[in-house]
């Protein structure tokens, strides 16, 4: 898989979005970010910024939109989930491994009556939780906004499903974008700037060697597409 054009037009859910929180300034960011610049990445539930003197109005749209404050709904499809014994459990422990996303922020499902919005949630999360990030989304911002949620996660809670989710956007951002391991050199925080050389720029680089973006034609054929994930011929 290699990535898509970067998109100019905003999707009809977050212009829905817009249009019910208006004129609040919504950042896009997680997953919805990342497809705007061209990641093939399924987005799920859309997550959304907005500065944080602005945050409790926009629960209030929300809510006066018909959008339902709810929980994450991270559960199994039924067919797997009732093969457990303890089904509840299961999800508890999934839940557990994003604590401090959940805690940080506000979720809706989307107002019923529209078939496309059908079981549909969407994330609210405050600027401070994102690190500001931005207003339309710029690689070297995201990555930033991205390697710093992931360093305050380690920090809190070690290992965990969050943690690793903001690792995997790192590592496909890196991967399919023109996104190369001098990215965060302006980058002011020392500390941000030290995980991502270990985890994917110079440091990992000089240790593992460059990371290999060739696509496969087929899982263990040994052929290779002649253009890598970024769409570069090879």
């Amino acid at each position: 898989m290699f990535r898509r054009p970067r998109q100019t037009e905003p999707d009809r859910l977050s212009m829905r979005l817009r249009k019910t929180l208006q004129p609040l300034t919504v950042i896009p960011w997680g997953a919805l970010a990342m497809w705007y610049l061209g990641v093939p990445i399924a987005v799920g539930a859309p997550m959304v910024v907005v500065r944080d003197d602005d945050y409790t109005d926009a629960i209030e749209r929300l809510e006066s939109a018909g959008f339902d404050r709810s929980v994450p709904n991270r559960a199994p499809p039924p067919e797997i989930i009732e093969g457990y014994p303890n089904p509840q459990q299961v999800l508890e422990e999934i839940n557990a491994g994003y604590k401090r996303l959940d805690r940080s922020c506000a979720v809706f499902n989307y107002p019923q009556g529209d078939p496309a919005e059908k079981g549909l949630q969407v994330y609210l999360i405050p600027n401070s939780f994102a690190y500001g990030s931005l207003y339309y989304p710029l690689e070297q911002a995201l990555v930033e906004s991205f390697v710093k949620a992931a360093i305050d996660e380690e920090t809190d809670a070690g290992f965990s499903a969050w943690g690793e989710s903001l690792r995997s956007w790192v590592s496909l951002i890196t991967g399919y974008l023109e996104v190369n391991n001098d990215i965060l050199d302006m980058c002011l925080d020392k500390q941000a700037v030290d995980w991502y050389s270990h985890n994917f720029g110079r440091i990992r680089e000089a240790n593992f060697g460059p990371i290999d973006r060739r696509i496969s034609k087929r899982l263990d054929s040994g052929k290779e597409m002649p253009i890598d994930m970024r769409g570069n011929p090879l």
